[in-house]
């Protein structure tokens, strides 16, 4: 099988070669890339990634900020990194796995401080810089700046 072009995609703030982060037979018995394929298992890694480093992250940052949300879920949603409703469930875009660690901390510390404040008043602010006191510098980050 030859393989024109390497393919990549971005995970944890990188770009990596897809045949290294994703160990599934890509080609089509033709012995070319099956582009539906390679969307269908990137995208379950990105969901499957994201629910570990998600867990893994909020259970370092819940005990800092002395909060437990009461579930946290991946989804495709596309206009936001993350939500906490007024039930303290936590809501995170499955493309978070995209982004570096640092930008993953920032969400997860920003929805955990939701469950203190469900808006973004001083006193939100305060929780946030509290776990996080460079999180104005993140948030820039996350926004396309820097």
């Amino acid at each position: 099988m030859e393989v024109v072009g390497k393919q990549y995609i971005r995970y944890l703030g990188e770009m990596r070669p897809l045949d290294e982060v994703i160990s599934v037979d890509l080609f089509s018995e033709e012995g070319i890339l099956s582009q539906p394929k390679i969307v269908e298992e990137v995208s379950k890694f990105y969901v499957r990634m994201s629910k570990q480093v998600t867990k893994e992250r909020t259970e370092i940052y819940q005990k800092l900020l002395g909060v437990t949300p009461r579930s946290i879920k991946i989804d495709k949603i596309c206009d936001r990194w993350g939500s906490c409703n007024t039930k303290k469930e936590i809501t995170y875009n499955y493309l978070i796995v995209t982004l570096p660690m640092e930008l993953i901390d920032y969400i997860v510390v920003h929805e955990l401080c939701h469950i203190y404040h469900m808006n973004h008043d001083r006193s939100f602010w305060r929780k946030v810089g509290s776990i996080m006191p460079d999180y104005k510098k993140r948030m820039k980050m996350l926004n396309g700046g820097e």
